[in-house]
């Protein structure tokens, strides 16, 4: 076991492209953006962790990302895990990477919100509990013909086969699973650009749960600097609110070959009633309608899970919950969390 240091990004970044299939230029600048210039990083928080062969290979990591949470007036570093891998030939000792992380439960609180089957086996036997409403992620699709070939796809049809069926097979999927689109518009979406302007909006106040810290160094970091060009950062306002909410997404490519256009939600605050939040889905989904297939949203609770699924989403079930807390020194001050998609890795 080693602590990974800065001069080591270009090896970690390759390390991570040769297990997640992504390229390694991408995850270089991901990294040199999550890691070295996340406003909370500090000193005594170590990059990461990682596990070299006998003959020096990098063969796994797990990163360690911190960041500030608040609760009515205070604030809380909580450190996230990020990018966990280990090499198929030296699986057997994920369990000594992962205990390395745990072990900087002694000071801080810990949360992962990106866990695998595997991952999720180990922070339990750690004692972590599940993230509320992290079992899940809820679909509104607009354009179910990427989706059906991603489907057929799963079910073990052959790629060619499957991507010549779906054409066919949408129109009569569609009728069943059409959303109801008749709430939210794309006006009620004002385009902010600065994270100054960002501030100017209610989000100030005393929370009332564990949420993340929405001061200006981190709306700058998440939203305004890095390699992500789809994110996009909103004030929504209608009728129903009586004033503006923050509303941030960003796009990803889904699917075996990349081929479900995916818009995500990563953040609405302050919280807002389940009929608002359809109105922001509403909105966005009128204002991406013609560059994405699905909006995906992560976190919500049985309330907002009910009016979504009433206007047409689809809920899928995770295999296990892919986010977990472990505070078993009890430093939290609460367990009521609003967490969003934002928060640490998620959706990233």
């Amino acid at each position: 076991m080693v602590t990974i240091s800065e001069s080591e990004i270009v090896e970690l970044a390759q390390f991570i492209a040769s297990q997640s299939g992504r390229e390694s230029a991408s995850v270089e600048r991901h990294l040199r953006w999550f890691l070295l210039e996340n406003p909370a990083r500090d000193p005594q928080i170590p990059l990461g962790s990682g596990l070299r062969s006998p003959q020096g290979e990098l063969v796994g990591c797990i990163l360690s990302v911190p960041q500030v949470f608040r609760f009515q007036q205070q604030t809380l570093l909580i450190v996230g895990s990020s990018c966990f891998y280990v090499d198929e030939r030296y699986r057997g000792s994920g369990g000594l990477v992962f205990l390395r992380f745990s072990q900087l439960g002694r000071k801080w609180p810990l949360f992962g919100n990106s866990a695998n089957a595997d991952a999720a086996r180990l922070w339990k036997a750690r004692g972590a509990v599940p993230i509320p409403y992290s079992d899940h992620e809820l679909l509104g699709v607009l354009h179910w013909q990427r989706v059906i070939e991603e489907g057929l796809k799963r079910r073990l049809a052959p790629q060619t086969l499957a991507r010549m069926i779906s054409g066919p097979a949408a129109p009569f999927v569609r009728p069943f699973k059409r959303l109801k689109l008749d709430r939210g518009r794309p006006e009620h979406l004002v385009p902010l650009t600065s994270a100054e302007q960002v501030m100017q909006l209610p989000i100030h106040d005393a929370a009332s749960h564990l949420t993340a810290s929405r001061d200006l160094s981190y709306i700058r970091w998440r939203y305004f600097s890095g390699p992500d060009a789809t994110r996009a950062v909103f004030a929504f306002r209608n009728q129903q609110v009586d004033s503006e909410v923050l509303v941030t997404v960003n796009q990803r490519p889904r699917g075996y070959r990349g081929q479900i256009r995916t818009l995500n939600l990563l953040d609405i605050y302050p919280a807002v009633t389940p009929d608002v939040c359809v109105s922001v889905a509403g909105a966005l989904l009128q204002r991406y309608r013609d560059v994405i297939d699905a909006i995906v949203l992560r976190g919500l609770d049985e309330a907002r899970q009910d009016a979504f699924r009433r206007i047409g989403f689809i809920r899928r079930t995770l295999d296990t919950p892919n986010g977990w807390l472990l505070d078993k020194s009890g430093l939290l001050p609460t367990r009521n969390w609003y967490t969003v998609p934002a928060d640490g890795d998620w959706l990233i």
